[in-house]
């Protein structure tokens, strides 16, 4: 399922509010959302990290080791003051549109993530 451009709106829209609100937050999500990019974690499954649920499977390809420093780095975000706000965002889209959201966190356009096949 890809996210319209509604849902994209809105989520650019919890996520600017965040940001105002919970900067310290923000910091965190940019931070653990760069650093799982950079390991070519999957979205959903660092949504599944985030969330403390299990739909995705383990990465294969990485490291336990490697993959431990991701999870510390989650664990720390799952602390910070506000982290709530952010896990309910991604709760509230069922985790389908994690892509989409780690996206915008990323600096994505909005227009570059409505209705795109090629992200995951």
């Amino acid at each position: 399922m890809y996210a319209n451009q509604e849902t994209i709106n809105q989520v650019q829209k919890d996520l600017c509010t965040i940001s105002t609100d919970h900067p310290e937050l923000y910091a965190r999500i940019e931070h653990v959302t760069s650093f799982a990019r950079q390991l070519q974690v999957k979205y959903r499954y660092l949504a599944d990290l985030i969330t403390g649920e299990a739909r995705e499977p383990q990465p294969a390809f990485i490291k336990l080791s490697v993959l431990n420093i991701l999870i510390d780095e989650v664990e720390k975000l799952q602390k910070t003051p506000g982290f709530e706000v952010f896990c309910e965002l991604l709760n509230r889209n069922r985790h389908t549109d994690a892509p989409e959201i780690f996206l915008l966190i990323l600096g994505a356009k909005p227009e570059a993530v409505v209705n795109n096949a090629i992200i995951s």
